[in-house]
């Protein structure tokens, strides 16, 4: 098995708090850029987040448009005034058109000024970084008070990491109660909380590196999915195809090995033959992958269930499989199957994260 970029078990792409990490041991400061708020039709929704180095440049995005370009200038001012604030955006209709943006909501930003020379930066940010890595969930904890600022973090077991100044109150609070906090901001006297939660996006496993596969792992990695494609043909399965997915090239379909499943897991089955799904169908119903889909037609799929029983499997492990994957769409093209495969991963994802509030 030929593993691309060295693809193991809890390894994911840069995420936004890796590079923040990668910076600041560069002795780098920027800005964590993150919509804490939104009402109406806005670019992207609260929790969003995007760097903004010393330089100007970005990693990741909330948007674009305007909206961008001004937080884009407001975080170049924090670098440079070494300070930490919130406000408020507006896309109203008049300037949505004006910027050649359809949207139209308003909502707040956070713009965390994030400075090398403070070592609880590096350590809050590594923190969050093995929150995402090792499938685990956590709370980025930024309060504003007046020109100061504390950056905290708080892990799925309640522990505080950083230093709080504030009072005893929201101390206890968030020690003990985190964990009912979905991403929103709270005010008490002159403090201002802003707590984040942070969790992993999802890792979509792709098997099968053709047409569709190529046109999924597109709009996924625009969805914020890490994707990792798998193939037995090195011609298929490569980064000048996939350029933003790890690449895993197998021997072949029927000894495909562990690839670090887990509950945070979505394996799409899209190969080039009904024998190759069946293989990787089997071995998906080994995993404790949240989310199991398989291309194919009725007859097909109807097939791979007669096979599984007769190989012991139950009806409750057969209910797990989405097939045919994706939701109803008149769907033709590849490009027309990825969007109904992504929304069906959209819709999963959503559902699963609200079941962890």
């Amino acid at each position: 098995m030929n593993m691309d970029m060295n693809y193991k078990k809890g390894d994911t792409l840069m995420n936004i708090y890796e590079e923040g990490v990668r910076l600041l041991e560069k002795k780098q400061s920027f800005v964590i850029a993150s919509i804490i708020s939104s009402t109406g039709s806005t670019p992207r929704s609260k929790g969003t987040q995007m760097i903004i180095r010393e330089d100007g440049s970005i990693f990741g995005t909330v948007g674009g448009g305007k909206m961008e370009a001004s937080c884009i200038e407001k975080s170049l001012e924090a670098i440079k005034n070494k300070k930490s604030f919130a406000y408020y955006f507006d896309l109203s209709n008049k300037d949505a058109y004006k910027s050649a943006m359809v949207c139209g909501g308003s909502g707040e930003l956070l713009i965390n000024y994030i400075s090398f020379e403070d070592e609880n930066n590096l350590n809050i940010l590594r923190k969050a970084a093995e929150v995402i890595a090792n499938n685990k969930k956590g709370w980025l904890v930024t309060v504003l008070r007046g020109d100061a600022k504390d950056f905290l973090f708080v892990d799925d077991n309640n522990n505080l990491y950083g230093q709080y100044r504030g009072s005893e109150l929201m101390r206890r609070k968030l020690s003990h109660g985190v964990e009912r906090l979905s991403i929103h901001a709270d005010a008490i006297d002159d403090e201002r909380f802003i707590i984040q939660k942070v969790h992993s996006s999802g890792k979509a496993f792709i098997f099968g590196a053709g047409h569709v596969s190529k046109e999924v792992a597109t709009i996924l990695d625009m969805i914020e999915f890490e994707t990792i494609v798998m193939d037995d043909r090195e011609e298929f399965a490569n980064k000048e195809r996939f350029p933003n997915s790890k690449i895993v090239v197998l021997d072949n379909f029927e000894e495909i090995g562990d690839l670090g499943i887990d509950d945070d897991s979505y394996i799409l089955i899209i190969t080039r033959g009904h024998l190759y799904d069946y293989n990787v169908l089997e071995w998906s119903l080994k995993t404790n992958a949240y989310y199991i889909g398989m291309i194919g037609s009725a007859t097909k799929i109807e097939m791979s269930y007669d096979k599984l029983k007769k190989e012991g499997f139950t009806q409750k492990d057969i209910d797990r499989v989405h097939a045919p994957i994706g939701i109803k769409l008149a769907a033709k093209t590849p490009a027309e199957i990825a969007v109904s495969i992504a929304g069906q991963l959209i819709n999963e994802r959503d559902a699963k994260e609200r079941s962890l509030k």
